[in-house]
C-alpha cells in the first residue's frame, strides 16, 4: 500500500464521530466508494496507508482537511471547561470533506434516524442504483450519480427503507439534474448564499443545509444545530438566551461566538456529548 505521513489526525475519531455516512468499516481501516473508485485507508500511528481499485491519485489531504491548522483552530474555539473536555476527548478529530451528492442525500435521509439506519439506507441506494467495483476480491457499490437516482420512482426508493424521505430524495435528484441547484455554483457562493440555496431543495431544512455546507462544501463556520446541540449550548453558554426560537438567529449567534471555525466547535461538542451518553439519537 502507498502511504503518507500525517500530524494531528485521528482517522477513527474523524470517521466515527457522526459527521459522515460515506465511509464504512473494512478490516483495519475504512472504505469509501464515492469518488469513482474504491478507496481503502487505514492508520498506523502517524501514517495513513491507502489502496485504491483504479487510480493512485487520491486527495487524502483534501478529504480529511489535513492542512487545516488544528492548533490554531482549537485555540480560537476554546471558551470554557466543556470545550476543553470536548477537545481533549478527541484532539485530533478533523472535519470531513465528503463528495457533495452522497453527503446531501445522506443528510436528507438522516432525519430522525440513528447512525446505523442512515448507513443502511445509503447502502441500499448504492446496491440498487450505484456502480459496481471489484476490490480485493470483494464487490463494492458506489453512490449513484444524480442522473441515475432521478430515474428511480418514489415507490422504488420507499422499498429501500427510505420511507417518507423517498419523495425528498427523488425531488432533490431531479433538482440537481435540472440544474436548479449546482455544486459548482454553490462552491462560488458565500456561506449564507449556499445555505439559502440548499434550502430550496425538497427535504433540506436549516440543519441539513448546515451539515452539507460543513461536511462537503468546506464552510467551516457552519454550525449545525439540532435539539441535542441546542441543549448543550443552553447548558454551558448564554449565546441563545436572547435569540428566540428561530434557527437562523441561533446559528448566527453560534457562528459569531465561535468564529470562523464554528463547525469544529460544533463537532467537538457533538462528539464528546454523544460519547458521554448525554443524548440519544432519535
Amino acid at each position: 500500500m502507498k502511504h503518507i505521513s500525517v500530524e494531528r489526525f485521528s482517522l477513527v475519531d474523524t470517521i466515527e464521530c457522526g459527521q459522515t455516512f460515506t465511509w464504512i468499516r473494512e478490516n483495519e481501516g475504512y472504505v469509501n466508494t464515492d469518488f469513482g473508485q474504491v478507496i481503502y485507508v487505514e492508520q498506523r500511528e502517524n501514517t495513513l496507508f491507502y489502496e485504491t481499485s483504479r487510480s493512485d491519485s487520491v486527495p487524502l489531504k483534501e478529504m480529511f482537511h489535513l492542512d487545516d491548522p488544528l492548533d490554531e483552530i482549537q485555540r480560537e474555539i476554546l471558551r470554557d471547561g466543556v470545550m476543553h473536555e470536548s477537545i481533549a476527548f478527541a484532539p485530533n478529530l478533523r472535519i470531513i470533506n465528503d463528495s457533495f451528492f452522497p453527503c446531501l442525500i445522506s443528510f436528507i435521509c438522516s432525519t430522525c434516524k440513528n447512525i446505523p439506519a442512515i448507513h443502511r439506507m445509503m447502502s441500499n441506494i448504492r446496491r440498487r442504483y450505484g456502480p459496481e467495483y471489484t476490490f480485493r476480491g470483494k464487490t463494492f457499490y458506489g453512490f449513484p450519480m444524480a442522473e441515475h437516482l432521478a430515474e428511480a420512482s418514489i415507490k422504488d426508493l420507499e422499498r429501500l427503507e427510505l420511507g417518507y424521505r423517498a419523495k425528498y430524495v427523488k425531488q432533490t435528484a431531479d433538482s440537481i439534474v435540472n440544474g436548479i441547484v449546482s455544486e459548482n455554483e454553490l462552491r462560488k457562493m458565500t456561506y449564507s448564499e449556499a445555505h439559502r440555496t440548499l434550502k430550496s431543495l425538497h427535504g433540506v431544512g436549516d440543519k441539513v443545509a448546515d451539515c452539507v455546507c460543513l461536511f462537503s462544501l468546506g464552510f467551516l463556520e457552519a454550525f449545525p444545530i439540532d435539539v441535542w446541540i441546542e441543549r448543550v449550548i443552553q447548558e454551558h453558554y448564554g449565546i441563545f438566551t436572547k435569540t428566540g426560537k428561530a434557527y437562523a438567529r441561533k446559528s448566527a449567534a453560534a457562528r459569531e461566538y465561535f468564529g470562523r471555525y464554528g463547525g469544529y466547535a460544533q463537532e467537538y461538542l457533538y462528539n464528546y456529548t454523544r460519547s458521554q451518553g448525554r443524548f440519544r439519537e432519535c
